[in-house]
């Protein structure tokens, strides 16, 4: 099937995520835009919305048009039919990506067109929201799935051109939401990786989920949780802090009682520089974490880049004995997945990656497939929000031989 994946506004993570999950075949054939893919994918919409966490909906591909006067209400009344009940209630809408005010009211108008032509033959409601496009929580809330028409408008491929598709399936809101807030352990003192974020990185490592993978610095289990949920059946954790420890363990505890999944789950108190001395015997295939990044109200009352040139020295020490102890326990051709912070003072960015040090212990960079000017000097994709002060830079590195 062709779908048409909208992504959220990690753009460029959502872009790689979805990259990595598709054939090989579908990869080469696929068009990006600016906050979209469209691509091939054996699996259905429901099984692909699951693991991707940062795509808001997929879409059935319909058709690509030049212009809006090639919607013709002949044909959205065509599309729309499809799913239409003659006995119940329905709700339909549309989402108009990147366009105008003026194409938006346009569209507005040939949706009441439509709803006035059907209305002796369907109870038919339309569903607006302020905004040109419908959020995943209207749309799962107002039973739109199938009935919505997603209208991209795309100017990156030389001419302008509309895509059209129906929606199939849209995030699961709340789940990610329960998994998130409704877990009795949360620490915001040791950082608070989101659960997408968590679900991108451990898509990013890999799509095989017989692997096995190791999280060095659990905090309070973000990462475990979602390789738990992803299908991962071997998975480790560990943290030098007691705390981490226990909440994490009650937090993999709770996820078993809440959401469906079997996996093996060892989380031990360990400090990273002893990795190698607790896996021994336990070759790694993956290794997915977000470090320690310093102390985030430090790093708040800094304002000058000067102030937190220690801490980079600091965190750089840090980040090679961790790699040192990666070599030992991962397998040939083992991946890490590892955030870099990067912080930001006076308009400037100091970033702690240094790419020498890490090549020089026997690993190669993995380049992501996405283009952009918001990757960072690195070529890596950065997860920010505006104004954070402290960026994470996602880096993929792989074992040589």
């Amino acid at each position: 099937m062709k779908y048409i994946f909208v992504l959220g506004q990690a753009s460029n993570l959502a872009k790689q995520e979805v990259l990595n999950i598709l054939a090989k075949d579908s990869k080469k054939n696929s068009i990006i835009g600016q906050n979209f893919i469209l691509a091939e994918s054996e699996k259905t919409a429901s099984q692909l919305i699951k693991t991707l966490g940062g795509t808001v909906k997929i879409a059935l591909f319909l058709d690509i048009i030049e212009n809006l006067d090639q919607l013709q209400l002949s044909t959205w009344q065509k599309y729309l039919e499809k799913n239409l009940s003659l006995t119940k209630k329905n709700f339909f809408g549309f989402s108009l990506y990147h366009g105008s005010n003026k194409e938006y009211q346009k569209i507005s108008q040939l949706a009441f067109e439509l709803k006035k032509t059907l209305k002796e033959k369907y109870k038919l409601r339309f569903v607006s929201s302020k905004k040109h496009e419908l959020s995943s929580v209207i749309v799962s809330k107002n039973n739109l799935l199938g009935n919505e028409l997603i209208i991209i408008k795309d100017q990156n491929h030389g001419t302008e051109e509309y895509f059209l598709g129906l929606t199939q399936s849209v995030q699961d809101f709340s789940a990610y939401g329960k998994r998130d807030m409704d877990r009795p352990e949360r620490d915001s003192r040791s950082g608070m990786l989101p659960p997408k974020l968590a679900q991108m990185m451990l898509n990013l490592a890999s799509t095989e989920r017989n692997k096995t993978v190791l999280d060095p610095f659990c905090g309070s289990g973000t990462i475990i949780q979602e390789a738990f949920l992803l299908g991962y059946k071997k998975i480790y954790g560990s943290d030098r802090e007691q705390k981490a420890v226990t909440d994490s363990q009650k937090n993999i505890e709770w996820l078993r009682k809440n959401f469906s999944g079997q996996a093996q789950v060892e989380i031990k108190k360990i400090n990273v520089q002893n990795l190698s001395q607790h896996f021994k015997d336990k070759k790694i295939d993956l290794i997915v974490t977000e470090p320690y990044m310093g102390d985030a109200r430090f790093v708040v009352r800094q304002h000058k880049i000067k102030q937190l040139e220690q801490l980079k020295s600091d965190l750089q020490k840090l980040y090679y004995e961790s790699f040192s102890q990666f070599k030992k326990i991962l397998q040939p051709q083992g991946r890490v997945v590892f955030i870099f912070p990067i912080f930001n003072a006076e308009g400037e960015r100091l970033y702690t990656l240094d790419e020498n040090i890490i090549s020089a212990l026997g690993f190669e960079k993995i380049k992501p497939d996405v283009k952009s000017d918001n990757l960072s000097i690195h070529d890596n994709i950065i997860y920010s929000r505006p104004g954070q002060k402290v960026e994470r830079e996602i880096s993929i590195w792989q074992n040589k031989l």
